[in-house]
């Protein structure tokens, strides 16, 4: 018992010795104190800090559907390897269809009359120009070898969706002006599809369940086997996509969580506007979905934007207003893409990284075309931000607001 004390009593001497000595060092606090940085006037608060999440109207809540379909809807690339270049993304809607299906009006009437939930199209090409697709049949510049429009659209059930795609085919096909020939396609019997003999061009559209496919895809010349060769392989590999997830019932549509993780909410949003943008000004999708928004808020080729994803094991990425997060699977990942400065675009110059701001790093894009002229990436625990500006003060304060809307997001 004796010793017990005595051990007791040294213990409680050397503690009481301790709290009463000087230690060398200097105490940090774990994380910088984001009300000290330099934001100007871009917010630094998620848009749901005080309220909760903000919620679509009804009538936007094909685009949250949309955007959800996004990761099931094959690209360009997906098709054809030589079709890297992006031609922007897009929701569809009954009202707003792609001229890529034929007269735009004509199509928004058969998509309404059959009630169509929800859709999405993606454009891609081989070379860095555009089809036109307007006042009849598509054309094209002779340079641009390979191009492909990918549409999915989901309708209530699948009858309608049957119906649907043999009156697009109807109405498209009869406004040729005798000029167009059906085409058949091997392995897709049900397949509705025409071209025209001196030109480059496949339309064609598949009822697939709810859904209905279609591609309007190009060659280098007139070639009907070249062009029936590819649309088979687009539709091997998009019914394979669409095998992955599951058709929404109209009810599903209307109540689809908007933003579930909340990376939209972590995102620098400088007006902050929350209204759900398909076009890709206000977009949540995972690391394929983004992807179709190459060549507009994004790069256009989409092969390097798919390289960089992948060194930052992106698992969610969001575009909001010119700026992008991406969420990684963790702390390490992040702090890596800030230090190899992986920006989804190829960088050409350094810039002075923003003052007192851990993780962040910034160049110059000196390229012909680039968006913005400086460019920042910061990282805050799994999180990665990408913000840009003409002005290197002005991407050093968004850099600023955008880590501390990670750091003040809940």
């Amino acid at each position: 018992m004796r010793i017990r004390y005595a051990v007791l009593a040294a213990t409680l001497a050397t503690v009481l010795t301790a709290c009463g000595s000087t230690l060398s060092g200097q105490a940090l606090p774990g994380e910088i104190d984001v009300r000290s940085l330099d934001v100007g006037s871009y917010p630094t608060e998620p848009l749901n800090a005080h309220d909760d999440d903000p919620i679509p109207d009804l009538n936007q809540m094909d685009e949250v559907a949309a955007m959800r379909i996004a990761d099931y809807v094959i690209n360009s690339r997906d098709i054809d390897a030589q079709m890297t270049y992006g031609k922007r993304g897009t929701t569809v809607s009954a009202g707003l269809m792609p001229s890529a299906l034929g007269d735009d009006r004509a199509m928004s009437a058969i998509a309404k009359k059959h009630k169509l939930l929800y859709g999405f199209a993606s454009n891609g090409a081989s070379t860095d120009s555009r089809v036109e697709t307007d006042g009849g049949w598509p054309t094209k510049k002779a340079e641009n070898r390979l191009t492909a429009t990918t549409v999915v659209l989901q309708f209530p059930d699948a009858d309608r969706a049957a119906a649907a795609a043999k009156e697009f085919y109807d109405t498209d096909f009869g406004m040729q002006e005798g000029r167009n020939q059906p085409v058949a396609l091997p392995g897709h019997p049900a397949a509705l599809s025409h071209w025209r003999p001196d030109s480059p061009f496949l339309r064609t559209l598949l009822p697939h369940g709810p859904y209905v496919i279609a591609f309007l895809l190009s060659v280098p010349t007139p070639d009907q086997q070249a062009l029936t060769a590819l649309a088979a392989n687009a539709y091997t590999e998009q019914i394979a996509a669409l095998a992955e997830t599951t058709p929404l019932t109209d009810e599903q549509v209307m109540t689809l969580p908007w933003d579930p993780g909340h990376l939209l909410m972590r995102t620098l949003n400088p007006d902050e506007l929350a209204n759900p943008e398909g076009s890709g000004f206000y977009v949540v999708t995972g690391k394929h979905g983004i992807l179709h928004y190459a060549g507009d808020q994004l790069p256009t080729d989409r092969h390097y934007i798919d390289e960089q994803l992948t060194k930052m094991s992106a698992q969610r990425v969001a575009l909001s207003w010119g700026s992008i997060a991406v969420r990684t699977p963790d702390e390490r990942t992040a702090r890596r893409a800030v230090t190899e400065k992986i920006f989804l675009w190829q960088v050409d110059g350094e810039a002075a990284n923003p003052p007192s701001l851990p993780d962040a790093a910034c160049v110059e894009n000196k390229r012909t075309g680039a968006a913005k002229r400086f460019s920042c990436i910061v990282a805050y625990k799994e999180y990665v931000g990408i913000v840009s500006g003409n002005q290197l003060l002005d991407a050093h304060q968004r850099a600023a607001a955008q880590y501390a809307l990670f750091a003040n997001s809940r």
